[in-house]
């Protein structure tokens, strides 16, 4: 089975950051940094940053539902 390390999987979302945004904790499998994914997908992105390796967080003003399992699929 071929392991998925192209893609990043949010984990929570949390609304009470600041009216009208969200922070999106994500985690993915590799050594990458958050820049790599297609953040633009879940919204208007604020702010994003690595905290390892392998899982980082991001800012959004959201342009649609994100939920915890929701997939974000990398530039490349």
């Amino acid at each position: 089975m071929k392991q998925v390390t192209d893609t990043a999987f949010v984990v929570s979302v949390h609304h009470d950051v600041s009216q009208g945004t969200l922070r999106i904790n994500l985690k993915w499998k590799g050594n990458h940094d958050i820049s790599i994914f297609d953040l633009e997908r879940l919204g208007k992105v604020l702010h994003c940053e690595s905290d390892t390796e392998s899982t980082g967080w991001v800012l959004i003003r959201p342009s649609r539902l994100v939920n915890a399992g929701d997939v974000v699929p990398s530039r490349r």
